[in-house]
């Protein structure tokens, strides 16, 4: 077992694949985002309305992204996250 010190950011965990699906998982709720605030806003009765009301659909929308995304990688044997060496039992 290495004693080697965590990680300085969370993405050293990731791996390149990982990395491009964090990218594109930010890519995809930015868009989200716009659609939601150009076309879906304006259909909303007048009135003031928290920025929670607009933001939670995007956040929910971009982890269904992530997780849908992340289970056919899988499927198809993609790593997503490094290994780590605490997860390995010493031989």
């Amino acid at each position: 077992m290495s004693q080697r010190p965590a990680p300085k950011s969370p993405l050293e965990n990731f791996t390149t694949s990982g990395r491009l699906l964090v990218i594109a998982t930010i890519i995809f709720a930015s868009g989200f985002f716009y659609w939601n605030v150009i076309f879906i806003h304006d259909h909303f009765p007048s009135g003031n309305f928290p920025l929670a009301f607009i933001m939670i659909p995007v956040l929910i929308g971009a982890a269904l992204f992530f997780g849908i995304v992340y289970w056919i990688l899988k499927l198809f044997g993609i790593r997503i996250r490094k290994d780590s060496d605490d997860d390995k039992t010493p031989v």
